[in-house]
């Protein structure tokens, strides 16, 4: 089976109403946009998405344009889902190289998580997602940063959670027999923001 991971669109970080869940940003529905313009002629099967609001719109072009309901599965939301606020990597850089080493020396708990249930649970999402489908399944999964971060780790047998630094909106894709034969065809595909005229 095929399974896309698109990491959700720039959120209006900031965001007076939902400062911890944030919608998208005008820029991040451009993303959103041309993520399901790439994917719509794929033979996409299936659309699974994080619980929270940025994935959810991100997912919700693609779902259009298929005629599609995009699911809902809890275990790929992001580990700063119960922080009350978002901050985007631009921010966290931001604060100083301390602050910077500080998040990639163990970047689930310091957004608020415990590396070894965040981990379980995305994999346990991960597994279900295999075992639920057709051997020539194509599923796209809406989520973020820190989830495609555990697939691809746990892809290529590391023991901790490698920082590969997806770009909002941008498409991983990998080839996967079982959980525990995933082999990974691309990261962090940006191609398709080009024309956008906006860093991914």
């Amino acid at each position: 089976m095929k399974i896309v991971l698109v990491r959700h669109g720039r959120p209006d970080e900031g965001h007076a109403e939902r400062p911890e869940d944030p919608p998208l940003a005008e820029e991040g529905r451009r993303q959103a946009r041309a993520a399901a313009a790439l994917l719509a002629g794929e033979g996409i099967t299936r659309i699974v998405t994080s619980p929270l609001l940025r994935a959810r719109q991100t997912a919700e072009p693609l779902a259009a344009r298929l005629g599609m309901v995009a699911e809902v599965v809890d275990g790929w939301a992001e580990a700063d889902r119960h922080l009350g606020r978002y901050r985007s990597v631009e921010t966290l850089r931001a604060q100083g190289a301390g602050e910077w080493q500080r998040f990639l020396a163990d970047p689930v708990r310091y957004m608020g998580g415990d590396p070894v249930s965040f981990r379980a649970g995305v994999l346990t999402a991960l597994d279900a997602l295999v075992a639920e489908a057709a051997r020539d399944a194509h599923v796209a999964v809406f989520c973020h940063g820190l989830p495609i971060n555990v697939v691809l780790s746990h892809a290529l047998g590391l023991d901790r959670i490698v920082h590969f630094p997806p770009g909002y909106g941008s498409v991983t894709r990998l080839r996967v027999r079982s959980t525990r034969a995933i082999g990974v065809v691309s990261v962090n595909e940006t191609g398709h923001l080009a024309s956008l005229g906006a860093s991914p």
